[in-house]
């Protein structure tokens, strides 16, 4: 499936050019999409958009998809959190009615829809006819509109279905006999659009069908059915390119000269502002004693150090999870708390 490999390419809109990036999905349904507000974070914080206006994450969900897979359920939970909230997302819900072969809704979740699941975080949910064009371009408009003004996810239920099943091949008059005995009898979202028009004299029905023929023609002969612009210059961009012929083996310098790394530790240690508790304080007097080289080093303040030189250098540096702050183990308190006051800080 092409969309297992991702794409990209700049649009040309009436407000200027816009970089539109499809996510490489090496698995099917839902589990990229932590990973594509992960990459949308990645470029708010890149480009200094603490608006979180300028980096919009769309996700495309299946309605059985949606309510089944636990994946969406821990990414509502952070999505509203300091450390992931990207100011909302807009979820379109591509709602065949079918998942896959179930028919009833009792043998598919214990809601009434498919995205009750997104009540948890209090977002508005637009249920909209998909065979009726325009009132999903409304829908998606006022989502757009929604998500820019209160910074807050929304989600486009579009009710439709599947004309062919799963796929071209698939036969899903097997399992849902009398729902297909229906859509068979449907004219297609086109040609009911097109009649619509064709009858308030806006075109005539020659005109919509060859316009259909030329849009299929173009898909056919692999050319592009948008308008592009030419590449974008833009600041923040990552150049790939020196990477490409890379391998494993590829020698890396690493090395940090002792002056540096003297000052770092100097910075790192400094807890004189700060009562920490007594175990805290314990390891972090065995750190200054590290940096004297009294002690050996161990793993959590060789991690410390290594961030250090890495911000030092002016790359970015974003670590996050369970306990990221404290370590699991105890052993990394690269955010330090004061036992009077319960203020945080952060060495690095």
């Amino acid at each position: 499936m092409k969309y297992h490999m991702g794409f990209s390419a700049d649009v040309r809109t009436a407000g200027g050019p816009m970089h539109v990036a499809l996510a490489f999905n090496p698995s099917h349904l839902e589990i990229v999409n932590p990973m594509v507000l992960g990459s949308v974070r990645a470029r708010q914080t890149r480009r200094g958009d603490s608006d979180r206006r300028e980096v919009l994450p769309v996700l495309i969900h299946g309605d059985a998809a949606l309510a089944g897979q636990g994946v969406n359920a821990e990414l509502f939970n952070l999505s509203q959190t300091r450390g992931f909230s990207v100011g909302g997302t807009v979820h379109v819900v591509i709602n065949n009615q079918i998942g896959f072969t179930i028919s009833r809704q009792d043998d598919a979740r214990s809601t009434h829809y498919c995205t009750d699941i997104i009540k948890m975080i209090n977002a508005p949910v637009l249920h909209v006819n998909g065979d009726d064009p325009e009132a999903v371009v409304f829908c998606a408009r006022l989502a757009f509109d929604y998500r820019q003004t209160f910074k807050r996810d929304i989600m486009i239920d579009l009710i439709c279905y599947r004309r062919h099943g799963h796929n071209e091949a698939d036969e899903p008059a097997a399992t849902q006999p009398r729902m297909y005995q229906v859509i068979r009898g449907l004219p297609t979202t086109r040609e009911q659009y097109a009649k619509r028009l064709a009858d308030a004299g806006t075109i005539s029905a020659a005109d919509a069908e060859q316009r259909a023929a030329d849009y299929r023609r173009r898909l056919e002969a692999g050319e592009s059915v948008t308008e592009l612009s030419a590449p974008l210059a833009d600041a923040f961009r990552v150049d790939w390119s020196p990477y490409l012929n890379g391998t494993l083996g590829t020698e890396v310098a690493t090395g940090v000269a002792r002056d540096k790394l003297a000052r770092l530790e100097a910075m790192l240690t400094d807890t004189t502002q700060i009562r920490l508790h007594p175990r805290v304080a314990k390891i972090y007097d065995d750190r200054r004693k590290m940096a004297a080289g009294q002690r050996p080093l161990d793993w959590g303040y060789a991690e410390n150090l290594a961030y250090a030189t890495l911000l030092d250098a002016g790359y970015g540096l974003r670590l996050v999870g369970q306990d990221s702050a404290r370590g699991t183990f105890f052993h990394r308190h690269a955010v330090l708390h004061d036992q009077d006051t319960g203020a945080t800080t952060l060495p690095l």
